[in-house]
């Protein structure tokens, strides 16, 4: 089987983020200008399907699913699914200014040289981007994600088992990048989003309204005796990211950071990234930015969830 797309962009109203602890599934209806949601629940997922980030047995799943298709009724709307972010590699390459569909034509033969399996072996997608760093004439940047087929294959089983109508399987921190990025803003410099969680968090280099770094984070956000979250490991994979940033992109200034995921609402990590890294740190809202009404409840944690769901519209 030759590499396919991995997100295919096609109108859909339901976005599913698989976490390690839950399932988040939200559905929406309208247009930009009247969007609303239909139903928003969360279930556990049972912490054997994802582990870390990454895909660990597809098949602990199936029981979740299924309870999540009879709280619904039966999964009607199709559905944009992710993937958990460790089981797709994204990188921003240069390639000689084509169409698109040569432009992943011509990918296939520099393909190794950026990912640690073949083209064949692939799902693959590429979108154009806009790039800090000048390039030569006659060369643009595309952002690449790559994914080994099989573990695309699995996930579509696992719907199919559930009856699932699939209509794009997307990066988790992808999905989260647009939740709050939203249909119109557009930042004129740099700056970074985090996502963070307990034992993962997402950091997501952004230039003007493109995502041109992505990385996963595995570290522990854990109480210290006192009862306090110990924000320290965060913090100083933030200064990291922020150092690698500046060597890569030299030209780029990191104007702004923006928060969000479970810790997203605590003042102190608000205070201790600004006073650490000397940059403005803003709180992302998914909600506020696609025009949903924000819940009154469980908030929290939803990026993923709404980014899928308002993948048509953007």
């Amino acid at each position: 089987m030759v590499a396919s797309a991995l997100f295919r962009k096609q109108t859909n109203k339901a976005g599913l983020a698989l976490h390690e602890d839950d399932l988040r599934y939200l559905e929406v209806e309208g247009g930009l200008s009247n969007l609303k949601v239909v139903n928003k629940l969360s279930l556990p997922s049972g912490g054997k399907g994802v582990k870390k980030n990454s895909l660990a047995n597809a098949g602990e799943l199936l029981a979740p699913l299924q309870a999540l298709g009879s709280r619904i009724g039966g999964f009607k709307t199709p559905v944009a699914l992710s993937l958990p972010s460790r089981d797709i590699l994204i990188r921003v390459v240069d390639l000689p200014e084509l169409e698109m569909d040569d432009a992943r034509e011509a990918l296939q033969w520099d393909f190794e040289k950026y990912f640690p399996y073949s083209f064949s072996d692939a799902a693959v997608d590429i979108a154009k981007v806009d790039n800090p760093m000048k390039g030569e004439p006659g060369m643009m940047s595309v952002l690449v994600a790559a994914c080994k087929l099989r573990t695309v294959e699995s996930v579509m089983r696992l719907a199919e088992t559930v009856k699932m109508p699939l209509d794009t399987i997307e990066p988790e921190n992808v999905a989260m990048f647009r939740s709050f990025i939203g249909p119109t803003l557009s930042f004129p410099a740099g700056y970074l989003a985090v996502f963070t969680g307990p034992s993962a968090s997402q950091l997501i280099l952004g230039y003007r309204d493109n995502g041109i770094l992505y990385r996963t984070s595995l570290v522990d956000i854990m109480p210290m005796e006192d009862g306090e979250m110990d924000f320290t490991p965060l913090v100083r994979e933030i200064s990291n990211t922020l150092t690698f940033a500046k060597n890569q992109y030299r030209d780029l200034l990191v104007e702004s950071i923006i928060l969000g995921g479970s810790f997203a609402g605590e003042g102190e990590l608000k205070d201790v990234i600004a006073e650490t890294s000397g940059i403005k740190v803003m709180t992302a809202d998914p909600w506020g930015s696609w025009g949903l009404p924000f819940p009154r409840d469980d908030a929290l944690n939803w990026d993923a969830a709404v980014g899928l769901a308002v993948r048509g519209l953007s």
